[in-house]
């Protein structure tokens, strides 16, 4: 066989092999539906949470959903319509319903944070005036800073201590 006729048979036989995988690849196996795409995993987000000057940066997939405002909601609704965020991790969690006034209103937040010696947790609450939580938004990124009443670690009931959240959306 001369080099010719070796490269000839090389190329068919590349040439079968690419043909049959293409093939193969538009079969499904499922009759004659095709194939299911591939899923795609969400996305992992950087969320910074700070609460009395201790921080956690939660590395989480961050849940976004926008819907009309619910004026009668407890705590109301401003707005025409209202973004829930939301994003947790084993240590940290942050629950946001941010409104599309400019600048956005918080309308509600509750925010936890573990730490080694006791936990943060600020239950859902309202805010009781329009300069106890303040919002920016940037594209989808919202960095939000305030106030809020929390049981804290090694006192008991609740205290005011200031919060700040730094969150995107998908």
């Amino acid at each position: 066989m001369t080099n010719l006729q070796r490269r000839i048979v090389r190329a068919a036989a590349a040439l079968a092999v690419m043909a049959s995988g293409a093939s193969l690849a538009a079969c499904s196996g499922n009759g004659s539906h095709p194939a299911a795409p591939p899923s795609s995993t969400p996305a992992l987000t950087s969320t910074t949470v700070m609460i009395d000057g201790n921080k956690r940066t939660i590395i989480a997939t961050v849940d976004c959903t926008s819907s009309a405002a619910q004026p009668n909601a407890s705590p109301p609704e401003s707005g025409d319509l209202t973004t829930r965020i939301s994003v947790h991790d084993d240590s940290a969690s942050v629950s946001l319903a941010v409104s599309d006034e400019r600048p956005p209103t918080v309308d509600g937040f509750a925010i936890s944070l573990k730490l080694d010696n006791g936990q943060y947790q600020l239950p859902y609450q309202g805010t009781d005036s329009p300069t106890q939580v303040q919002a920016t938004k940037d594209g989808k990124s919202y960095t939000i800073t305030g106030t809020g009443q929390a049981a804290t670690p090694g006192q008991s009931g609740l205290r005011e201590v200031r919060f700040g959240i730094h969150v995107t959306c998908p």
